[in-house]
């Protein structure tokens, strides 16, 4: 074996860097300070008065609210969309809209359980070990169980949400998906 010093391969720092990506969703600076392209925006043009609160009368009556959060609204289920348009391209937004997924990545994992006492609780799993599980409830309450008090634990791995494809106009979808693809952050609208 032959010994590199502190600074490694450039591959290997290259493995690390994706690792890190993958594994905590945020780009980061690679080894050379250049920092990973976000997606792409569906359209550079800055987004209107009038197109933003389309997009948010769509989020709201759509009910997207009762699973996922924008800002300091919404459930803790779903993934965040406060920010979706640094993390997801257009097309991928309008894709997981018309045709989700039906698997769910590991950290927007669900977790249905039922106490001891025979009490159903469902959310998103936050943390699992060989003793306990942490969970954010449908309540957006934070919880922790003891597993060995638990009458079942089920992680699910499939996507409880269902398609819009049908349930809006094409003008109602690229309108959305426009409006999404602009959340990322301190950019937003």
């Amino acid at each position: 074996m032959v010994a590199r010093g502190a600074q490694g391969t450039q591959d290997e720092l290259d493995n690390v860097m994706a690792y890190l990506t993958v594994n905590f969703g945020k780009p980061l600076a690679g080894a050379d300070g250049v920092k990973p392209k976000v997606a792409p925006a569906v359209n550079e043009k800055p987004l209107s008065e009038a197109e933003i609160a389309k997009g948010t009368e769509l989020i709201t009556a759509k009910g997207c609210l009762s699973c996922h959060r924008m800002g300091e609204t919404g459930s803790y289920v779903g993934p965040d969309l406060s920010t979706i348009g640094a993390r997801r391209a257009g097309d991928e937004i309008r894709a997981s809209l018309v045709s989700p997924k039906k698997d769910v990545s590991p950290e927007n994992r669900a977790v249905d359980l039922i106490t001891s006492d025979g009490k159903t609780i469902t959310g998103r799993l936050l943390r699992h070990d060989g003793f306990t599980v942490q969970m954010m409830d449908s309540n957006n309450q934070l919880r922790s169980f003891q597993k060995a008090n638990l009458r079942k634990f089920e992680i699910v791995t499939t996507n409880p949400m269902t398609s819009y494809a049908n349930q809006m106009s094409a003008q109602d979808l690229t309108g959305l998906v426009r409006y999404l693809s602009s959340l990322k952050g301190n950019e937003n609208p």
